[in-house]
Parts: structure tokens; C-alpha cells; sequence
């Protein structure tokens, strides 16, 4: 029965699930008087979340078997309208999706994942086909030489090079006895595909 008009803040310190005894404790303070401009919420048992914000339009009813209900929060519970959040700058209360109307910090999409996946370059014709290509003796061993000279470059153990050329050809080298060769940047590119390639499948625990 306490009545005061004036009165413009009030602190919600206990939950509640019944809509109409929440409207009723915030109901204090929504009464117009003179020189009265706005209300205050301090809600600390989280009611807001509950029943929805204090200016929605609530579906009052007489009926015995039928409760006030705010139409806009049982969308939010059916999804078909933006949840109610706190920011994370300010911890105001905001719809989800939506800047916050008290700091203005706005959501920032989450990116998205790319798909990589290893592959090689290929000349393409006109129908947008991929013109294999055969490499010749000439080009596996200037390869192979190429490999045996990185090889030595970076200390790596004797057979890397013939791991290497297998793996780039799908068969061991036919010689082994192969003269270094300094690489060019296609060589070395290819060398540190395969690196990142390797790194990411120990990454998965799937070397």
C-alpha cells in the first residue's frame, strides 16, 4: 500500500516469475508527478531478463486461469525476436545483434572459417581444363638436385631428399649420387608448402 509518487528509483533485490507482481514492484516508481522525468531500475536479481523491459507492452487479462504476459518477451522465448543481453563494455542491458543504447559499443561479427586445402598450380585452357603436366627426366633432376642442395644448406639427415622427391613424384629417385643444384623460388616454395602443410597436420594430431 506505500504510495509515493515522487518516488524514482527502485531497487529490484529479489527474483520473482510472476509478471504481474514484477510490473507491481516497478510500478512505484512509473506513477507521473510534477517534476518528474524519468524512473530508475536497479534490477540485481535479474527480473529484467525474465519479463522484458519496462516500456513493452504487457496482455493484461481478468481471467482466472490466465497470467499478464509481455507479447514481446515470449517471442524472445520463441526466438522470433532478439534476446536481452548485457554489453560488454558497459554491462547495460541490449538486445542481442544490437549496439548498446548506453555506450553505443556495437557487436562485431565473428569471421568466418577458411577452408584451405593443399593443392598445385596448373595451367588452364579455354574449356577450363587443368593441363597436366609431365614432368620431364630433365625437370626431376634438376629437382632432385635442388632438394640435395637445401638439403646440406640446413643440416637436414641424409634421406630428406629422397623423401622429398617421393613425395613430389609419387617414386624414389632413380640416382642418389645427384650434384646440388643452388634452388630457384618455385623449389624453395614448394619446400615450405610442404613445411606448413606438416605443421598444421601435427596442429591437428594427425601427422
Amino acid at each position: 500500500g506505500w504510495d509515493c509518487r515522487e518516488a524514482s528509483c527502485v531497487i529490484l533485490a529479489r527474483p520473482t516469475r510472476h509478471h504481474g507482481l514484477f510490473r507491481q514492484m516497478i510500478g512505484r516508481v512509473l506513477r507521473p508527478a510534477t517534476g518528474k522525468s524519468d524512473a530508475l531500475v536497479l534490477d540485481h536479481a535479474g527480473a529484467v531478463f525474465e519479463h522484458g523491459f519496462v516500456e513493452e507492452p504487457v496482455r493484461w487479462t481478468l481471467a482466472q486461469d490466465r497470467r499478464a504476459e509481455s507479447p514481446a518477451q515470449i517471442s524472445r522465448a520463441q526466438h522470433r525476436a532478439p534476446a536481452l543481453t548485457t554489453c560488454p563494455e558497459c554491462t547495460a542491458v541490449r538486445f542481442e545483434g544490437r549496439p548498446c543504447p548506453a555506450c553505443g559499443w556495437r557487436p562485431q561479427p565473428k569471421p568466418r572459417p577458411v577452408a584451405v586445402a593443399d593443392g598445385e598450380l596448373g595451367q588452364v585452357d579455354h574449356q577450363r581444363r587443368v593441363k597436366a603436366h609431365t614432368a620431364t627426366i630433365a625437370d626431376k633432376v634438376s629437382f632432385h638436385g635442388q632438394l640435395r642442395w637445401i638439403e646440406r644448406e640446413r643440416g637436414y639427415r641424409p634421406g630428406w631428399t629422397a623423401h622429398k622427391f617421393r613425395e613430389k613424384f609419387g617414386h624414389w629417385p632413380a640416382r642418389t649420387d645427384v650434384e646440388p643444384l643452388p634452388p630457384d623460388a618455385a623449389t624453395r616454395a614448394w619446400v615450405r608448402s610442404r613445411q606448413i602443410a606438416y605443421a598444421k597436420a601435427i596442429a591437428r594430431g594427425s601427422p
